[in-house]
């Protein structure tokens, strides 16, 4: 992918996760700010709680029961904690599955409209290089863009862990 083309991508979907003002903090990104709401089709509930200066908690329950909970971080580098809640038993997938599952929610979030499409440039990077990634380990798609895929397993359910950062 483009280096230029997936810059502009990243940084406009930070714009939208990290709106800020002229009378917000020093932080470069300013104040995290919800990227979904409870009025987007296809959520059935959303909460935004907690947003600090360089901190900000959102959780999401999806009209599929698919639950999300979304840690943003950072001042000056950015950083979002995606924490997918799956049920069922995951405890033999290999970290194959977990790399493309990754891709495939990226896909999914990157489809709900014109302001989600830096997900789809995401999943198109991670799919490009998904040979070079290990689960718990950063891993630079480019200059400036990582990712860290893991998984927190259960007996009955696992969480998908998926990192996008600018910085390792």
């Amino acid at each position: 992918m483009n280096w230029k083309y997936l810059s502009l991508i990243f940084i406009v979907g930070l714009l939208v996760a990290c709106r800020n003002s002229p009378s917000e903090s020093e932080c470069k990104y300013g104040t995290p700010k919800a990227i979904f709401s409870a009025t987007q089709q296809g959520i059935k509930t959303h909460q935004f709680v907690n947003p600090k200066k360089d901190a900000a908690v959102e959780q999401v329950t999806f009209d599929d029961s698919l639950q999300l909970t979304l840690l943003q971080s950072g001042c000056d580098h950015v950083r979002q904690e995606f924490q997918f809640i799956l049920p069922g038993d995951f405890i033999n997938q290999k970290p194959e599955f977990w790399i493309e599952l990754s891709i495939g929610l990226l896909r999914r979030l990157g489809s709900m409209g014109p302001d989600y499409a830096v997900f789809s440039a995401w999943a198109q990077s991670i799919e490009s290089q998904k040979d070079a990634i290990n689960l718990a380990e950063n891993t630079a798609l480019q200059q400036g863009f990582y990712v860290k895929i893991d998984r927190i397993l259960a007996d009955q359910s696992a969480t998908l862990v998926l990192i996008l950062s600018d910085e390792p």
